[in-house]
């Protein structure tokens, strides 16, 4: 059995309440061929004394300071630093069980053609460890095509349980910058357009800390990120007619809120993106719409969404 190593990267902005509970997940793991990647992120608080700590005590941790550039920027930091086969993600307020590497690289070596392996978890409210529940995730072998056709159902990788081989994200590039909250969805579906396999491990490996300064609370960014994921890897030859009417669904509805709340560069850019998602007259009306009218597009937009299929 080989055993490769494994990066695993921790971006880290003012974590210093829970960061060395995490940073001991990592040390304690069952398999210990690792180096950890702790990024710094501009904190003001001791995070980064803390971290220095661990990095001084052990030679598989470093630490990289940099001025505060997100959660994204401060993932690809630590992409761009590793010298694993595989790579990793924990933030410095989440738990991994102590097997968890053992078990995912256990699938890799008897599966060699996996390119990411993900898990089950738990969910826990910060602080209280028994109220945890199931994350959710989904679980089996889907190649490229089957997970990019899920993926646009729902996340259901969650970032803190994956493995993912180094030579894909050198393929698929950095993490998207753009994003607050969703660039790990945009990641897995680029992953998936480049026809990597992956595989869901039913086990439980993680614990996710829920509190209240996780970006998933804030249900109109989530949405917005959403559509932008959607629509930048939308390939309508991947989509049968019900998915389609989802999807279309789910972005006019976005769009209508865009515009109520006059976020009308927003609502353009989801209405001009994608080729093939929408009639083009419709799509040409409604950029119209939006463009002259503004926030005042709102129900005129929706008259056009629910008339498209009059249009040619």
């Amino acid at each position: 059995m080989t055993k490769p190593l494994i990066s695993v990267i921790m971006p880290a902005f003012n974590a210093e309440k829970h960061m060395a509970e995490s940073v001991e997940t990592v040390i304690n793991q069952t398999y210990q061929n690792w180096e950890l990647i702790i990024v710094n992120d501009g904190s003001t608080d001791s995070t980064g004394a803390i971290a220095q700590q661990y990095a001084l005590a052990d030679k598989r941790i470093k630490l990289i300071n940099q001025q505060n550039k997100k959660l994204s920027a401060a993932r690809n930091t630590g992409i761009k630093a590793s010298t694993g086969d595989w790579i990793a993600f924990l933030d410095a307020d989440d738990l991994w069980v102590t097997d968890k590497l053992e078990k995912q690289i256990d699938i890799i070596n008897t599966n060699p053609d996996i390119g990411l392996v993900f898990s089950d978890g738990y969910i826990f409210n910060d602080g209280d460890m028994n109220t945890d529940f199931p994350y959710g995730a989904v679980s089996g072998r889907f190649t490229g095509v089957q997970m990019y056709k899920r993926l646009y159902q729902g996340n259901y990788v969650p970032i803190l349980s994956v493995l993912v081989k180094k030579t894909h994200l050198d393929k698929a590039g950095w993490q998207d910058e753009q994003f607050v909250a969703c660039q790990d969805w945009d990641y897995w579906l680029r992953l998936a357009g480049n026809d990597v396999i992956f595989y869901g491990m039913p086990d439980r490996l993680f614990y996710y800390r829920r509190h209240g300064n996780n970006m998933s609370n804030d249900s109109n960014l989530m949405d917005l990120e959403k559509s932008v994921v959607f629509v930048k890897n939308f390939n309508r030859e991947l989509f049968d007619a019900p998915a389609l009417k989802n999807l279309k669904s789910f972005l006019n509805i976005t769009i209508c809120k865009l515009i109520g709340e006059s976020k009308i560069k927003e609502a353009l850019y989801l209405i001009s993106k994608p080729d093939g998602l929408w009639k083009k007259m419709a799509q040409n009306i409604v950029r119209f719409l939006i463009n002259n009218l503004k926030k005042n597009a709102n129900y005129p937009v929706r008259l056009a969404f629910k008339t498209e299929n009059l249009f040619a």
